[in-house]
């Protein structure tokens, strides 16, 4: 009873059938572990999901987890744009990141292209090369909306000169 080996030995040996087999199990979203692409893996193509991520591995293309946490692991190097909730950057990064909320460049990160988010944060010792937006969004109006405010106002501005030259002109002669 206690002795394992003999419970084994005495067990007939069977080849495994299907329902026996160990099958991988999905992961659930709220497992609070990021799904891990390791070291060995290239994707070349878009990458989109719902759950946070580490990437160890080589991606070519576009990532986008506009809702989840994505990170570039020290061993990671990315050809992409990144649209995610927040994107932490620990390797290489060669193209433009896009943050809901934040984007951090760790000390060992590189990173070759544009930082969008309402924070940006640059820890000393990383590379970076590219431009920095931290504009926050305008929900209520839509960009085109906006440039035809201010293209309204430039010309009321201009037109104002106008007038008031020639009368200026008048008053000095």
């Amino acid at each position: 009873m206690w002795n394992r080996q003999e419970e084994e030995s005495e067990s007939p040996q069977s080849e495994p059938t299907e329902a026996s087999t160990p099958r991988p199990t999905a992961r659930t979203v709220s497992s609070g572990q990021p799904a891990v692409l390791g070291p060995s893996i290239k994707i070349k193509g878009s990458l989109s999901g719902d759950e946070d991520l580490l990437i160890e591995g080589r991606v070519d293309g576009e990532v986008s987890f506009k809702k989840h946490t994505v990170t570039v692991g020290k061993s990671g190097r990315i050809k992409a744009d990144l649209t995610c909730k927040n994107i932490y950057v620990e390797g290489q990064v060669n193209g433009n990141l896009y943050g809901e909320e934040v984007v951090v460049i760790k000390k060992s990160g590189r990173v070759n292209g544009n930082a969008v988010a309402p924070r940006v944060s640059l820890e000393d010792g990383c590379h970076f090369h590219g431009a920095i937006d931290m504009q926050p969004k305008q929900k209520t109006e839509a960009p085109v909306a906006r440039e035809a405010k201010v293209h309204q106002s430039t010309t009321k501005e201009l037109s104002v000169k106008k007038d008031t030259a020639p009368v200026s002109a008048g008053r000095n002669a």
